[in-house]
């Protein structure tokens, strides 16, 4: 299984997960042009996508939505709150899905999981080839413990650390949203996204995205520094990365090889 982060942030945010000939395209938060771009990089032409995940109707997920159609026939898969909240109007190609219960998607298995955030009936996603898992989980205020369990067994665990209290605290952003950020339906801060990592195992094969970093809360410097003080010297067993906010698509490759106990993945 092969999963490529194409953008994570406020501006905009999509990832591309394949296995043979199966190609999910997980939220749609680019343009039109920049996502048809980017595809093209990875071969994946027009009407070659096999489904559209969405997490959750926000600008920054689905704002290359509707013209991308023009170029992808495909479904998109949504919960039956997100779908509300699109109100995409008749012939808009979709299935729902109902967190909890996993679908087979292709050569794929997807389990909506339920989140925490300011949205319609929000989920992160839990995708496995039936060898390997990834577990993305983008936009939440808290993690419980179904999140916990998701993120638990996963082979790539791609998880929000979405500010620093203190810039937060020292920004400009008005305090409403203040609030509304750091509220259990907001977004994790870099402490929160760390605390969650230290309880997880650190076993040779496992990767780590830190994603949705914001531009003016958060930096990837700070958010790897917490992350790796928080797990201590296990940090060094895993790779850990912090996902760019636009233009260097990162990669993670199942089939990469590991060697030896506690090395690194080699990609």
């Amino acid at each position: 299984m092969r999963v490529v982060s194409l953008a994570s942030g406020s501006s905009g945010n999509a990832l591309v997960i394949q296995h043979g000939d199966t190609t999910l395209l997980l939220d749609a938060g680019l343009p039109t042009h920049a996502l048809r771009t980017a595809l093209a990089a990875l071969r994946v032409g027009d009407d070659t996508l096999t489904a559209i995940l969405l997490s959750h109707e926000h600008h920054d997920h689905v704002c290359g939505l509707a013209h991308l159609l023009r170029y992808q026939h495909v479904p998109v898969i949504c919960t039956a709150g997100t779908l509300r909240a699109l109100d995409p109007g008749p012939g808009f190609g979709h299935k729902v899905i109902v967190p909890g219960r996993a679908y087979e998607l292709g050569a794929l298995v997807v389990l909506p999981v339920e989140v925490s955030h300011d949205a319609s009936e929000p989920v992160g996603f839990v995708v496995s080839d039936g060898e390997a898992t990834a577990a993305v989980f983008t936009d939440l205020g808290t993690v419980d413990q179904h999140v916990y369990e998701a993120l638990r067994t996963a082979h790539l665990v791609v998880l929000e650390a979405n500010y620093d209290s203190g810039l937060l605290e020292r920004g400009s952003y008005p305090w409403p949203l203040k609030q509304r950020i750091r509220s259990p339906r907001g977004h994790l801060s870099n402490e929160e996204c760390a605390s969650t990592l230290a309880r997880l195992d650190f076993w040779a094969g496992r990767e780590i995205w830190l994603a949705h970093l914001s531009a003016e809360n958060n930096t990837p410097r700070r958010a790897l520094q917490t992350v790796r003080q928080t797990i201590g010297i296990r940090h060094e067993r895993v790779p850990i990365r912090t996902l760019p906010r636009r233009g260097s698509p990162v990669e993670w490759d199942s089939r990469a090889p590991v060697v030896g106990t506690g090395q690194l993945r080699l990609l």
